[in-house]
């Protein structure tokens, strides 16, 4: 590997990023069109690298009702504002509510027993419910706290303190109040009144994948790349998600390879997709893997990359234990050129758009780099700031792994 050529990988990488995560794409969601954007132009990049559509466009169509949040969100306790996506976020799966509204402060104890909750439920009618509730990583203890706030979301608004970092997602569906996170920082346990602008709606949301076929030297089979190109868009119009590790830089590593089996072609055809409505739950996988333009049965391997910033610990494959050959073959390529820092392992997960096509039979890993900042989710997962630590190193291991299988 030539200094020039990891330079010129990483400077391209920068570029793809940089124009995915910049406020013109929107956040790549469903509010101002910003996934259409993103695919428009994810469209084009293959057009100008000559990959050949996978039927008569670029495009798969299809469609997913999502929660949004049009207008800008304002919210004040005891008459102090909070900023949206620094000291709050709205729940995706939030309702309406405007006004200024009492607050009701609640803890585990006053919903822990069926009595407890009864009488509760009894006087936060037409109130504000601040939850205070205590810290745990309990599958269970979490779904119980889910079901606590759903139904308190029938009663009025709920404000909950946040016990980490705020991290958003994406919702099909709506509570009938304002459900709020608020940081630990700005929490206020005497606060006794809350004033709200808070407004969703509920939209039916017209989405496309994006795919694209290079001709390898033997069309028998297909080798996948694949990588969801949406992230979380906005909150109002003021708080953008640009989702530069997550996921531009998978988008960015698909279309260098892209770029290097379009003048290098490999052992089998190469298909591309850059997948929509993976934040919404796999939404454009799953779509693909049930519309099938091309024959599932062909493929030779998939392999799904989602967050490929970082990378100082290294890389994780998931699925390596049903796909042991495939992570052998990292393993020896990383034990010859020692550019990654760990080549580890993962049994299955459905954790990424591999899944719908591995729940099918389709042989399919999902690599991730490890280690690094921790922005996810959140409004700092910015260009600026991601290291792409081991990006080029990456890019290499993966440009051998394909040319290996057989």
């Amino acid at each position: 590997m030539r200094a020039q050529d990891a330079a010129t990988i990483l400077a391209r990488g920068h570029a793809y990023i940089d124009t995915l995560a910049s406020p013109s794409m929107q956040g790549r969601g469903p509010v101002a069109g910003g996934d259409s954007i993103a695919a428009d132009y994810i469209a084009a990049q293959f057009a100008r690298i000559g990959i050949h559509p996978v039927k008569e466009t670029y495009f798969e169509p299809f469609e997913f009702r999502v929660n949004t949040f049009p207008d800008s969100i304002k919210v004040a306790l005891d008459g102090v504002r909070l900023r949206p996506g620094i000291d709050l976020l709205v729940d995706p799966a939030s309702g309406s509510s405007r006004g200024t509204f009492d607050l009701v402060h609640l803890t585990r104890e006053d919903l822990l027993t069926p009595e407890r909750r009864a009488m509760t439920m009894g006087v936060v009618t037409g109130r504000a419910i601040a939850l205070d509730l205590p810290p745990t990583r309990d599958r269970d203890t979490l779904g119980l706290y889910e079901s606590w706030l759903k139904d308190l979301a029938y009663s009025g608004p709920v404000l909950r303190r946040s016990n980490g970092k705020l991290t958003w997602s994406v919702a099909q569906d709506a509570l009938p109040n304002a459900v709020l996170e608020v940081r630990d920082s700005v929490w206020n346990d005497t606060a006794r009144t809350v004033t709200l602008d808070v407004r969703n709606a509920l939209l039916v949301h017209h989405a496309r994948n994006v795919l694209g076929r290079v001709k390898g030297r033997n069309s028998r089979k297909v080798i996948v790349l694949t990588a969801h190109y949406d992230h979380l868009g906005r909150m109002g119009p003021d708080v953008l998600f640009p989702g530069a590790n997550d996921n531009a830089s998978g988008v960015s590593m698909l279309l260098n390879l892209a770029e290097h089996f379009r003048a290098h072609p490999a052992r089998y055809d190469l298909i591309f997709i850059a997948f929509a409505g993976e934040e919404a739950g796999l939404l454009g996988s799953e779509w693909c893997a049930v519309d099938r333009p091309f024959d599932l049965a062909s493929i030779r391997l998939l392999i799904n990359m989602d967050l490929m910033g970082t990378g100082d610990d290294g890389i994780m494959v998931v699925n390596a234990k049903d796909q042991h050959e495939v992570y052998d073959q990292l393993v020896a390529i990383n034990e010859t050129t020692h550019r990654l820092a760990a080549v580890k392992a993962r049994g299955p997960a459905c954790n990424s758009d591999h899944c719908p096509f591995v729940k099918r039979g389709v042989p399919g890993i999902f690599i991730y780099t490890l280690g690094g900042i921790t922005a996810y989710h959140d409004v700092y997962d910015r260009p600026e700031t991601l290291p792409l630590t081991d990006y080029a190193d990456l890019y290499f291991t993966l440009v051998d792994l394909i040319d290996a299988i057989k």
